[in-house]
């Protein structure tokens, strides 16, 4: 081979092979960042779905706020929102993981949970609601009132099936895989360790419920931390996915008993 088309060869190789990328994992600020867009991307995908209700139903954009207000907090409505917000928010989740180079639900530990994992979680979770329930009721603090009037406004409005759904399905779903799935991943493997993103991501889970009063956000938090303890021991996603919409499930019916809604 000649000196010309050595030379040749080897410019070939450099310029047309493709340079491997190494995956990568986005720690603490990167995971950070991605998290508060996509809960600014479901924020506003919530907010075009009211507006796009209100245009819906021809009423009026300039109402005044306190009525705006109101119909906004519509159960029915709230819950077209919080679906309609899901794939706003997963979207930036989706594309966090591309620009890691990383398959989706291998980051976020997408795969199937043993059944004894699931039985373990379901029991101590239970165990934690029965004990607040127990001492609520010792202390006169009975089911949150956020919870009894949108239960009440969705069966009365007729919304009840849109809001089970958005309850029992969508919300679990895209909570999870963006605070237990994509933030655990980021956090637990950052400076924070394991235990750090337990507690970091409990206190995150439990400050996207600030509807709720201080006995029931501690509840809250309790659980998260159960939550974040079986996502990190399991290391699956979808088993958090399965105990929270359980935690709803037995929200309504206790208080659906509880009111007699």
């Amino acid at each position: 081979m000649s000196s010309l088309e050595k030379s040749s060869l080897e410019n070939f190789a450099v310029a047309d092979v493709p340079r491997y990328r190494p995956p990568r994992n986005w720690y603490f600020l990167g995971t950070t960042f991605f998290g508060v867009i996509a809960h600014a991307a479901g924020a506003l995908g919530a907010m075009v779905t009211l507006v796009l209700l209100l245009i819906w139903y021809n009423i009026p954009l300039d109402l005044p706020p306190a009525d705006l207000k109101s119909l906004m907090h519509q159960s029915g409505w709230m819950a077209m929102a919080m679906i309609a917000s899901c794939p706003f928010t997963l979207a930036v989740i989706w594309l966090a993981t591309r620009m890691a180079r990383q398959p989706f639900a291998l980051y976020l530990a997408l795969h199937g949970p043993a059944g004894r994992d699931i039985v373990r979680a379901l029991a101590l979770v239970l165990a934690v609601q029965l004990a607040w329930f127990a001492a609520g009721r010792l202390i006169g603090q009975g089911p949150p009132e956020f919870a009894i009037d949108t239960l009440r406004s969705a069966r009365a409005s007729g919304w009840l099936a849109v809001y089970l759904a958005a309850l029992f399905v969508f919300v679990p779903i895209t909570e999870e895989l963006v605070v237990r799935g994509f933030l655990f991943r980021g956090w637990s493997q950052s400076f924070l360790g394991p235990a750090g993103a337990v507690v970091l991501t409990s206190a995150v889970w439990t400050a996207l419920h600030i509807q709720y009063n201080a006995f029931y956000l501690s509840e809250i938090f309790v659980i998260g931390l159960i939550l974040g303890y079986f996502r990190w021991r399991t290391e699956s996603t979808w088993l958090t996915v399965i105990v929270h919409a359980a935690i709803n499930l037995a929200s309504v019916i206790q208080t659906t008993l509880v009111e007699r809604i």
